[in-house]
């Protein structure tokens, strides 16, 4: 397997590839974000777009992920996850663990934390790679 972050110059060669796979967790949320708002942070290096692909199969799954910076530190942020179906496993294996593309990511751009979005049926699978649930966010529409 490979997990490759596309540089902006090349998102909208790559983002019909990926588009099934955004649209799940974008499905997920408020609408605070549109398919259309994400790309244009793809495209404007405010996010970033990674691509894991399995050798024989192709893509299995893409993640955005964006820095942010607070007065004590800075976190990168794990915004949307999308996968095949049934691959999120293999997904965990190889993004999470320390020596994966994206944790070095983080740790060569200063990030003290990395911190995700996940849906409470894969909290199981960031435990092994040290994540903690740290808050239950809740909603109210006005």
């Amino acid at each position: 397997m490979e997990l490759i972050r596309s540089e902006p110059i090349g998102i909208h060669i790559i983002f019909p590839y990926v588009v099934k796979y955004l649209e799940k967790p974008l499905d997920r949320t408020s609408g605070e974000n549109s398919l259309n708002d994400i790309y244009s942070y793809l495209i404007n290096g405010q996010q970033q777009l990674w691509i894991l692909v399995k050798k024989d199969v192709g893509i299995i799954g893409a993640c955005t992920t964006q820095f942010v910076d607070y007065p004590q530190f800075r976190i990168m942020s794990i915004p949307l996850v999308g996968t095949e179906p049934h691959t999120i496993k293999e997904w965990f294996e190889y993004t999470m663990n320390d020596n994966s593309p994206l944790m070095q990511w983080a740790k060569e751009n200063n990030a003290k934390y990395v911190e995700g979005y996940v849906r409470e049926g894969w909290v199981k699978f960031t435990e092994k790679y040290n994540f903690k649930k740290y808050h239950t966010t809740i909603k109210k529409e006005l």
